[in-house]
């Protein structure tokens, strides 16, 4: 997200305190102080050697355009050229003055060009004047150059602050651009666990019940059978469209993250023996060996396990078949989860001869995927085992919430 003009104004100086424009004001003065320069040897009738420290002054302002050290030096010392040939340097001084303070605006530092111009203007004045080291001229000069300097190199530094702290600025509001992106892609991967969670388990226990009471109507009830099969055709309808929005949902999001912000529902480690309870109400042979609840139990392990026993069972009602084994120990604060169940093709009286081969293929969601983002949410770690004949899925968490090694 880009800074708006009215977030950024603090940052940005008025339009006279911009180092390019004090730059080229400076240019600017250089070049009047040396078209007035040129007109004096015309109107006093002197010498043209007058011009030579002029024009190797304009040369030096020239090359520090391109080359700053090059051209200061030049221009530094033109003033200690025109008192060697007799000629006024004032001009020759305000010009290094004014380069002076562009070199250090644009690039060099502001001790240094200080060192060299401050000396070199104090010794052009001694020279042309006859006047003794310590006369207030000759330190005027002297004082002047290092200001300018000094000048110079003070505006850079603040500008280059300025700078700095609006590329914070912008760096911030990036920050907070991507914050409340992740917020909403977190949210949005809530919402799809969640809706997979519940949804998807409740649907398959009701399509269980209505294969259950399919199987066991009398030979007939073919109104009620057909009632009943229109009445799985679309609990299966209702699975795939809740695939769709899943799809929809996690969009934007990247599987197997291992964030656990908002990522804590309220079903937790306590509701499991419900859980089964109701499965078993469902038809599914649950044989369930439970451990105790840990006291220290951290809330988002609780919830992570709740969940993962969950979509177990969910995942046993619709592909697997016989009895489901699950299963919960603890040992050296390290909670396991497993459940197991065998993976065969339910006979015709389970399934109803109205079953068709659609019915019986394998469906494809995100209930894996759920599972390990619940366990590596929680810090823990999950492990499938899928062959032939079984299906076996083991979670590893530990109860403090650390992350498991």
């Amino acid at each position: 997200m880009s800074a708006s003009p009215r977030e950024l104004a603090a940052y940005r100086p008025r339009w006279y305190r911009n180092p390019r424009t004090l730059d080229l004001a400076a240019v600017a003065v250089t070049l009047v102080a040396a078209a007035t320069e040129f007109s004096v040897p015309l109107a006093n009738g002197t010498s043209l050697f007058g011009y030579l420290p002029l024009t190797v002054s304009l040369l030096g302002v020239l090359v520090s355009r391109r080359y700053p050290w090059t051209g200061i030096v030049i221009v530094t010392l033109t003033p200690l050229l025109a008192a060697t040939v007799a000629w006024d340097p004032l001009i020759t001084w305000n010009i290094a003055v004014f380069t002076a303070f562009s070199v250090t605006l644009r690039a060099l530092p502001g001790v240094w060009v200080g060192l060299l111009v401050g000396p070199t203007l104090y010794f052009a004045a001694v020279m042309y004047n006859g006047i003794g080291f310590g006369s207030p001229t000759a330190f005027t000069a002297f004082a002047f150059g290092f200001m300018a300097a000094a000048a110079g190199s003070a505006v850079r530094s603040h500008d280059r602050y300025r700078n700095e702290l609006e590329q914070r600025t912008l760096d911030a509001l990036a920050a907070r651009d991507t914050e409340a992106n992740g917020r909403v892609t977190e949210e949005r991967l809530r919402i799809a666990r969640d809706l997979h969670d519940v949804i998807g388990h409740e649907v398959a226990v009701l399509g269980i019940h209505l294969g259950v009471a399919e199987v066991n109507l009398p030979s007939d009830a073919a109104v009620a059978r057909e009632s009943l099969h229109s009445a799985r055709t679309s609990v299966q309808s209702v699975l795939l469209e809740t695939q769709r929005i899943l799809h929809v949902l996690r969009s934007d999001t990247t599987e197997g993250r291992d964030s656990g912000v908002g990522l804590r529902p309220a079903p937790d480690f306590s509701g499991i023996p419900d859980l089964i309870e109701s499965c078993r109400n469902a038809g599914v042979d649950v044989r369930a060996d439970l451990t105790q609840a840990p006291a220290a139990l951290d809330p988002e392990v609780s919830t992570a396990a709740f969940r993962i026993v969950q979509e177990a069972l969910t995942n046993s009602q619709r592909h697997g078949s016989g009895p489901v084994t699950l299963s919960t120990t603890l040992s050296r604060a390290v909670l396991t989860i497993t459940v197991s169940n065998p993976k065969t093709v339910r006979t015709a009286k389970i399934a109803s001869p109205a079953r068709t081969g659609a019915d019986l293929a394998p469906r494809r969601g995100h209930g894996l995927v759920g599972m390990r983002e619940r366990a590596a949410s929680a810090g823990g770690k999950l492990v499938v085992e899928d062959r032939d004949d079984l299906f076996h899925v083991t979670a590893t968490l530990r109860v403090d919430g650390g992350r498991i090694r």
